[in-house]
């Protein structure tokens, strides 16, 4: 019988890569009792009156198609919350939700990224940016922010790296994976380079609340600029613990929210109705849930930066997110074939740096979602692995 030939796939999907966390994380699946320090997610429940008017919603049948940005109680307790915690002062037709903050990142990049745009991203920094800017066909450049700076963007090597063909920068901070906070002048001098060069500039805010040094909430990027240039991006998924609800929002100009609604349109119609209707009640209800969860992430910091700083693995402390990164170097391998082998060998979880760039290629990410326990052991196993393959 003769065989068709199909027609190709698109090459830039193709030639993009699954992350790096998820071949770590889809292997310690199938292996019990190893201890899990990888994931990316809150480990607490989502607060109980979050999940109660998801269940009203329910009862009361609101579980139908709603408007693509987001039905206005939501946009409207949004905006409520972007000027009281944010300092952002915008009306709610300038707010747009998407499913999760990737969902939202993604329009956001379907409507500015063009074929053959350049699209600076920091490196280390979060994968599944590459991925969305080789479907739109762009083209990445990773922008350093080494160790030796406490993973702070490196500004001059940043501007040398800016071509005609770049028009796109994309910043996050807190940062995934180094938990690396921007201070307020580098918010400046970065929004400044994107005025002064014409690009868009995209905000990465998704853990704006998980603040580990004392302050209530990150500086925002759009308190620098209102031009029109940048894109705040935010996320329920970990100030309120509600990873698989898949809520996100952004916050843009006019003209740029109905292009990020036209795309989501096309890929989602809208968030379901019943997430939206517990987003309305975690803005709305409580925020002690907030405070306790950003506790536990500051104890278990400092418990990971002691255990860490006494085997000599600590990189920078973290400032906010809830991530830690640890030195293996000693080890003399890279961090993806390290990260296998502590997870075949002690049974423990991480996130290899490479996953997250070249800059961290000799690191691995410490998530801690994780309980004190787990921290303690894990921490230990590692420790004690990379001094025995240091030794040899």
């Amino acid at each position: 019988m003769a065989t068709t030939s199909l027609p190709p796939l698109s090459s830039d999907l193709l030639e993009a890569h699954h992350s790096g966390i998820r071949e770590i994380a889809n292997e310690a699946y199938g292996m019990p009792g190893a201890i899990r320090l990888e994931a990316g997610q809150p480990d607490f429940r989502t607060p109980a009156h979050i999940a109660e008017a998801a269940k009203a919603a329910i009862d009361e049948g609101f579980t139908f198609y709603t408007p693509t940005a987001g039905i206005p109680p939501l946009r409207e307790a949004l905006a409520g919350k972007l000027e009281r915690v944010n300092g952002i002062d915008v009306p709610p037709a300038q707010i747009v939700c998407g499913p999760g903050g990737v969902g939202v990142i993604s329009a956001t990049m379907a409507t500015l990224v063009e074929p053959g745009d350049e699209v600076l991203t920091p490196d280390p920094g979060w994968p599944n940016t590459s991925i969305m800017v080789a479907w739109a066909h762009g083209r990445e450049v990773r922008y350093p922010c080494p160790p030796e700076l406490g993973f702070q963007p490196d500004l001059e090597a940043l501007e040398r790296l800016i071509t005609p063909r770049t028009k796109v920068l994309l910043v996050n901070s807190p940062n995934n994976p180094t938990g690396a906070v921007y201070p307020e002048e580098t918010l400046r001098r970065l929004a400044g380079l994107a005025r002064d060069r014409n690009l868009w500039l995209i905000s990465d805010e998704c853990y704006d609340q998980i603040m580990l040094d004392g302050r209530g909430v990150a500086p925002s990027m759009a308190n620098h600029l209102q031009d029109g240039r940048v894109i705040s991006v935010f996320t329920f998924s970990k100030s309120y613990a509600m990873t698989g609800w898949r809520l996100g929002y952004a916050v843009a100009a006019p003209d740029l929210i109905d292009g990020i609604i036209k795309f989501l349109e096309s890929t989602s119609s809208c968030v379901s109705a019943i997430t939206q209707k517990a987003g309305v009640a975690a803005l709305n209800g409580p925020q002690d849930c907030v405070a306790e969860m950003v506790s536990a992430y500051r104890r278990r910091r400092d418990l990971s930066v002691d255990l860490l700083r006494e085997a000599g693995l600590l990189v920078a402390e973290p400032q906010g997110a809830f991530y830690v990164m640890a030195d293996v170097s000693q080890t003399r391998m890279g961090a993806r074939e390290f990260a296998l082998r502590l997870l075949r060998e002690r049974q423990v979880g991480v996130a290899p740096g490479t996953a997250f760039g070249s800059v961290a290629g000799q690191a691995v990410r410490i998530s801690l979602a994780s309980s004190d326990q787990d921290l303690r052991e894990g921490i230990g196993r590692l420790a004690e692995f990379v001094q025995e393959l240091g030794g040899r």
